[in-house]
């Protein structure tokens, strides 16, 4: 298997996840707060079911702008959110994966059925909330996203930009992010220590066989913790499966959806 380098792929997150790489112009999405956390909201606000979307890091919640305007989930309410420290939360960044997951469960609503779509660091955050609230969350659906603590130690990359001299250099989004990178093998072990078995809801996990940010051994970390889980290994595909594919994660919303 043939990979990017390393710090090619970082350069090209940087971009890729700064603001203003994903624009709505599609369909105009509505933007408020609900439970101290800014949003857009798309699709059908009466629908029996919601779609609540986590960012991975850096980011925002314009990172789903295709899925929050593609035509074929306009029958579900859809809600994509900025996780704190991100978009226009009006936070300051917190690095604990549980203290994320608990500022957003306001996001799962009594009397509708909650599908929660995680992308790189989104899906640790995703699997935390169902964790917290497993009667609230109906199906996961898990993006190229971080879940073994022995590899996601810092790399390289994140020790520099973790330096005096970065910060001055480096956009805040960035040196947010890196905040993240830096203990989230730390926040992956006391995600991996707690009881996944409580998990009863559909999970499929979606993971790039050339992605070179979040290894796709993650994935197979999760699936041995989550032995009834669907994986589904990509080949041809990397970290940015997420807008690079849009059809195939359209098409596994819906088929999470109708389980």
């Amino acid at each position: 298997m043939v990979k990017k380098p390393l710090l090619n792929a970082f350069l090209i997150l940087m971009f890729v996840t700064s603001p203003g790489f994903a624009t709505a112009e599609k369909n105009e999405v509505g933007a408020s707060n609900i439970a101290d956390a800014s949003i857009k909201v798309s699709g059908s606000p009466g629908a029996e079911s919601r779609v609540v979307f986590i960012h991975g890091s850096p980011g925002s919640k314009e990172a789903y702008d295709d899925y929050l305007s593609h035509p074929a989930l306009q029958h579900l309410e859809l809600v994509s959110v900025d996780r704190p420290g991100f978009g226009e939360s009006g936070r300051p960044v917190e690095t604990s994966i549980q203290r994320q997951a608990e500022a957003l469960r306001g996001l799962l609503e009594d009397g509708k059925e909650n599908w929660v779509v995680g992308h790189s660091l989104g899906g640790p955050i995703a699997l935390q909330l169902a964790l917290l609230s497993p009667d609230s969350v109906n199906g996961l659906l898990l993006i190229a996203s971080a879940f073994d603590p022995q590899l996601e130690s810092p790399k390289w990359y994140n020790h520099l930009t973790n330096t005096l001299l970065a910060t001055w250099i480096l956009p805040d989004d960035l040196l947010k992010s890196n905040r993240e990178m830096m203990v989230l093998d730390k926040e992956l072990e006391k995600l991996a220590a707690q009881d996944w078995s409580s998990l009863s809801m559909p999970v499929v996990l979606v993971h790039g066989e050339e992605d070179d940010l979040a290894d796709p051994g993650n994935s197979l970390f999760a699936k041995t913790k989550l032995p009834e889980a669907e994986l589904k290994m990509m080949p041809d595909e990397g970290h940015f499966i997420l807008w690079e594919n849009v059809p195939l994660l359209v098409d596994q919303i819906n088929s999470l959806v109708s389980k």
